[in-house]
């Protein structure tokens, strides 16, 4: 515990950073890259879709990894350690991040699938329905992230 402690700071700016670029690309892809899908055209999708899979999956590996595994480190960081005021962001963020995990494994991931042997708007509606609420826990996984480092920055035993 004291190693955690003692790398507080540099574990809440981490999580922050790798929260705040999987924002940013869960919005852009939201927002740009899926509903972009309709318009490829039947000739092509089949490609795309693979390309995006690969290509996304390598994008967001080690960021999503670094923001998983420094959440935990916060975890620890609030209910072992001393720094009580971390405990209601970061459980929040748990909850969030447990969102995004449950919807990415038993619809996004499953879409993908789907759409893998070609555009079928029903599942691309549902992807994008999907989407947007892994969009909007994703964003409040920042929100708490942000809270996590004023509380780090704040609090008085920085």
């Amino acid at each position: 515990m004291q190693s955690l402690e003692e790398n507080r700071r540099l574990i809440v700016i981490a999580h922050l950073s790798a929260t705040l670029f999987m924002v940013g690309l869960i919005w852009t892809i939201h927002y740009v890259h899926y509903p972009l899908f309709a318009n490829v055209g039947e000739q092509t999708y089949v490609n795309f879709q693979a390309a995006h899979v690969e290509r996304i999956g390598k994008l967001l590996l080690l960021p999503w990894l670094t923001e998983g595994v420094t959440l935990i480190a916060i975890l620890a960081i609030a209910f072992l350690g001393t720094h009580k005021a971390l405990r209601v962001p970061a459980v929040i963020n748990g909850a969030a991040m447990a969102l995004v995990l449950v919807i990415s494994g038993f619809w996004s991931a499953p879409a993908h699938g789907k759409l893998a042997d070609g555009f079928d708007k029903a599942v691309h509606d549902q992807l994008m329905t999907a989407n947007l609420i892994r969009t909007l826990a994703w964003s409040l996984c920042g929100i708490c992230a942000i809270w996590i480092a004023l509380s780090t920055w704040n609090s008085k035993n920085s």
